[in-house]
């Protein structure tokens, strides 16, 4: 396998260019914002989706945006595995620690209490009290998770970049077929049938050190440094096109067997959703990349990408505000509701994510 564009590593790296912004790719602002807003439309799909009757077709449509838009979270690791593990990017362990993951922790914590606060706001005072209240901030919103792995994945970075760097291309294809095997395997087969023994075997063979988001962290930073062959990044994006149907088809079959709802097939590491995700990173970074944006619309295409980690935190407090007020996913019908209604929560997060992110010295510390 060989790099498909020899130029890709001079723009994740700032001391092989001049200028401000010679570092940033384009490409993988666009794939971030096409990845905040698939988690929207996740979020959005699955507002129904526990309650509906599976041969309903309601649920059926909502099911299959459900199924193609479970890349978001890959996406956000491999970006994030690109850059932070791009060739000759430094970072210190002071910085790390004060700057990115001290930055994440903050947030996290800010926004815990702040959906602690929102989910009280229609419980009597009297019910109120400290162990109520901290159970709330314990909970938390489930999708607050990827900020402590996120940070998890930081910590790892001086040791990863270590490797990273003195490793051999065939090094790091070898990791790569391990976490192929051993965690998207184990939970593509366990999905499909998930038995006893199966469950068995895979406790027996669990390899933690390439399970997880790690994964896909290092999958970010060989597409980008190495690229794929020709006929490799074919079969790539054919991949990619089948997973979207195969999502589709065995997630509807899957629950339509099982009588309830059920999402294993198409989660994170699911086999058709690492071959969505891997098409989508290789088709921006390659396709997308060549493509000549005009300076103010990449101006406007960083601005939406710096908000959407904001768009992320704030979109489910949107979706639930709204939800009362008979506004959701389902206010017609879902073929055109889901997209739409995941659109107007992207517009309305972006405006106050972009507001927050300009207040002075706290701005950076909320989204």
């Amino acid at each position: 396998m060989k790099a498909q564009n020899p130029n890709l590593e001079s723009k994740t790296n700032p001391e092989l260019k001049n200028g401000k912004d010679s570092s940033r790719m384009v490409s993988l602002d666009l794939l971030r914002i096409l990845a905040c807003f698939s988690v929207i439309v996740l979020h959005a799909s699955a507002q129904f989706w526990y309650t509906l009757p599976v041969t309903g077709a309601d649920w059926q449509i909502a099911d299959a945006y459900n199924a193609v838009s479970r890349f978001g979270v890959p996406v956000f690791a491999m970006i994030s595995g690109a850059l932070f593990l791009a060739p000759g990017k430094e970072i210190s362990l002071k910085k790390l620690y004060t700057h990115n993951i001290l930055r994440l922790v903050i947030i996290y914590l800010v926004w815990t209490c702040l959906y602690a606060a929102f989910d009280c706001r229609n419980v009597p005072a009297y019910q109120l009290d400290k162990q109520a209240i901290l159970m709330e901030i314990y909970g938390s919103k489930y999708h607050l998770w990827y900020l402590p792995m996120a940070a998890g994945l930081y910590i790892l970075l001086p040791v990863l970049r270590s490797w990273v760097e003195k490793a051999e291309k065939k090094n790091l294809q070898y990791f790569l077929v391990l976490f192929l095997v051993f965690q998207v395997g184990k939970e593509t087969t366990m999905a499909l049938r998930h038995t006893n023994g199966m469950e068995f075997f895979w406790k027996l063979a669990d390899i933690y050190m390439v399970c997880g988001y790690l994964g896909y962290f290092v999958l970010g930073h060989y597409l980008l440094r190495f690229g794929l062959e020709k006929k490799w990044r074919r079969l790539v994006y054919a991949g990619g096109i089948l997973g979207v149907f195969a999502n589709i088809i065995l997630g509807s079959l899957l629950s339509l067997r099982a009588g309830t709802p059920s999402a294993a097939i198409y989660d994170s590491f699911g086999f058709f959703t690492f071959l969505i995700s891997a098409a989508l990173f290789q088709f921006f970074t390659e396709k997308v990349e060549a493509i000549r944006f005009s300076p103010l619309a990449r101006r406007l295409i960083r601005q939406v990408s710096l908000s959407t980690l904001g768009i992320y935190l704030m979109h489910l407090g949107l979706l639930e505000f709204l939800f009362p007020l008979g506004i959701h996913s389902m206010s017609f019908t879902p073929i055109l509701c889901i997209p739409l209604f995941s659109l107007f929560c992207f517009a309305v997060c972006l405006v106050l994510s972009a507001l927050l992110r300009r207040i002075p010295f706290i701005g950076r510390f909320l989204c």
